[in-house]
């Protein structure tokens, strides 16, 4: 089960989500820090490359940005059939669905494409079913704004880590197969089923009484 939503920000401006009041999982979600290049994505972001060293995924300083002072820039210069991306490992728990979201921009596009992902991983370290089952390009709503892009669906069966996944790629692409995409404020965080969603409802209307 998954479902994909994106909305227009105006300028700069956070925008409530449906994963607000969730816990966010995500360290180093709006990339104040510079993220790893070392093979490790616990704890971080890790970038990974299609090999070229004229790709690129870097911490940049804006403006402009959604939260903080940095956002992160990924994206190649003239390669096809190339790719470079992030990617961070979260706990989850298996039937319960996720919201994975951040916030994106594009800086140049001439000729990539940009996309999003879960990955869902077992005990073992193994990816449980497709692995790119639940990739979600999104280059072709990019624009110069940030937009909130978002991606919700459900752990399944003997799911114990997800896979945050952010890329830039150009297997097919229009020459000269480059550009460059910016994100910030990413999230990842377990929805809250329907009936506790009616209790906080219910929570927050009883200290409203309270406080007349």
């Amino acid at each position: 089960m998954r479902s994909v939503s994106f909305a227009i920000v105006s300028g700069v401006m956070l925008a409530a989500t449906t994963g607000a009041n969730a816990q966010n999982l995500l360290f180093n979600a709006s990339f104040e820090n510079q993220v790893n290049f070392d093979g490790n994505d616990v704890g971080n972001w890790n970038s990974f490359f299609g090999g070229a060293d004229f790709q690129m995924s870097e911490q940049v300083l804006g403006p402009p940005t959604v939260d903080g002072d940095f956002v992160l820039q990924i994206g190649t210069f003239n390669t096809v059939n190339t790719f470079v991306g992030v990617t961070q490992r979260v706990g989850v728990e298996a039937g319960m669905e996720y919201e994975f979201s951040m916030f994106a921009r594009e800086v140049i596009q001439n000729g990539i494409f940009a996309e999003y992902r879960i990955e869902w991983v077992d005990a073992g370290g193994v990816i449980i079913g497709d692995q790119f089952g639940l990739n979600t390009a999104f280059h072709d709503d990019l624009t110069s704004d940030f937009q909130e892009f978002s991606l919700t669906a459900e752990a399944p069966t003997g799911a114990v880590t997800a896979v945050a996944v952010i890329a830039v790629q150009t297997f097919g692409s229009a020459a000269p197969h480059e550009g460059f995409i910016q994100i910030d404020a990413a999230s990842f965080s377990k929805v809250p089923a329907p009936g506790t969603l009616a209790l906080l409802g219910l929570g927050a209307m009883g200290v409203a009484r309270r406080r007349r």
